[in-house]
């Protein structure tokens, strides 16, 4: 097994070759999501006891109402990236008759498959250094978008959640070498 960095490692087997990319970050960054998750629960619980228990509130249905309704989508968004960066990674195997990426959950997920002969280029996703974007993408607490773009039949896909432009175009020499050699076998 070969590693791009520390969060990629590919693996070039007899009949096919996978790359694995890990979403996982620094335990730092790790505490400090998990303790903005736990402030942020007892915030709502607050307001949830508050509300449907006492009647301190009742002036203000409509307004708190509204307040747990956003409260709760927070709740998902977080504990979302909390699970990904813990447990995700993003599997791409290439055989001679297939591309597949998967953005795997402890093994499940669903994976994006193209015809190896019809990838037609992978490339870096343009995004500014500088952009709000990109800065935004790379941020610890989303789990971001990818990267890496694959073209296919004019079907474009973004794989490579937060890879650094470094590891990114590493990762693309090793994928486009693969490829061109099966595309040259068959």
């Amino acid at each position: 097994m070969k590693w791009i960095g520390n969060r990629v490692s590919y693996e070039d087997h007899k009949d096919f070759f996978t790359l694995i990319i890990s979403s996982k970050i620094d335990h730092w960054k790790m505490l400090v999501m998990l303790i903005w998750l736990l402030i942020w629960l007892s915030c709502g619980l607050v307001i949830f006891y508050f509300l449907f228990f006492t009647q301190e509130l009742q002036d203000q249905k409509i307004y708190f109402y509204t307040f747990l309704f956003f409260w709760t989508y927070f709740l998902y968004k977080v504990l979302r990236v909390l699970i990904w960066k813990r447990f995700g990674i993003e599997f791409i195997r290439i055989d001679e008759d297939k591309f597949s990426v998967k953005k795997s959950l402890w093994g499940y997920g669903r994976a994006n498959e193209f015809i190896t002969n019809n990838i037609k280029k992978i490339k870096l996703a343009p995004l500014n250094e500088k952009s709000f974007s990109k800065v935004f993408n790379d941020s610890f607490w989303i789990v971001g978008q990818g990267t890496i773009v694959i073209n296919a039949l004019d079907k474009e896909y973004n794989f490579g959640s937060q890879i650094s432009k470094e590891d990114g175009l590493k990762i693309i020499k090793v994928l486009n070498s693969k490829i061109n050699q099966i595309k040259s076998v068959s």
